[in-house]
């Protein structure tokens, strides 16, 4: 009887070493991996060589909220804003438009909304908004300012493949507000407000809880002109 427990025994255990182990599904991190990729690279030199040596009155710069304004911002300003961007790749981004000698005598920054959803440290952020804000003074921007993550509806905010959580925004936002106030810029927020309720965006300004559609770009625009067009602008 002992003999057949033993023999038992170990055809369980070779049946449990054999079987294939189940885990439980890991995501992987997201990261901002633009700066590697063809068709980013080639959107940044096609900006460099179209404002190579020219001065404009203001420069955004920004993720595809921004973007998908194209260029409805005036003759006077240019807008360098890209689909996917987060402060990793807006860093280098501007890394080479200042090689390229592009001047902005105003800008505005809206970064943030991707990194809320991307794997990046707290430190990491900040340390990246820092290099941006002295980078873009360096293009000749005397008057700069920071706009605070983008919210998502409450449900988009529950798919971490399209928006990052709710908190996270408001901790991304926490840290351009904390940047803002070292490095000295301007911050606005109650200008964007229009946009959300509570902390979240509005369905009736979003076509898929995260973009902007016709009526939020409409508010969204008159801010940034607002922003570009005028010396003053509520600050922090």
């Amino acid at each position: 009887m002992k003999r057949s427990f033993k023999l038992s025994l170990l055809l369980g255990f070779a049946l449990l070493v054999g079987s294939p182990t189940v885990l439980p599904a890991i995501s992987s991190p997201k990261v901002d991996k633009l700066p590697t990729v063809d068709w980013w690279r080639s959107k940044v030199q096609s900006q460099i060589t179209a404002t190579t040596g020219k001065r404009y009155n203001g420069c955004v710069f920004g993720d595809s909220i921004s973007s998908a304004l194209g260029n409805t911002l005036g003759q006077s300003n240019y807008n360098f804003a890209m689909g996917g961007m987060s402060s990793v790749s807006l860093l280098e981004q501007l890394k080479q438009l200042k090689a390229g000698n592009v001047q902005c005598q105003k800008a505005v920054i809206a970064i943030g909304t991707n990194d809320a959803m991307f794997s990046i440290s707290d430190r990491a952020f900040k340390n990246n908004l820092r290099q941006i804000v002295t980078i873009t003074r360096t293009l000749g921007a005397s008057e700069i300012t920071l706009i605070p993550a983008f919210y998502s509806t409450v449900e988009a905010s529950y798919n971490p493949d399209v928006a990052g959580t709710l908190d996270r925004v408001d901790e991304i936002s926490e840290l351009i507000r904390q940047v803002a106030a070292e490095q000295d810029v301007k911050l606005i927020s109650n200008e964007i407000q229009p946009l959300f309720r509570d902390r979240s965006l509005k369905q009736e300004v979003t076509f898929d809880g995260v973009h902007l559609n016709d009526s939020g770009k409409v508010i969204y625009r008159k801010v940034l002109l607002n922003l570009l067009n005028n010396s003053a602008v509520s600050s922090r």
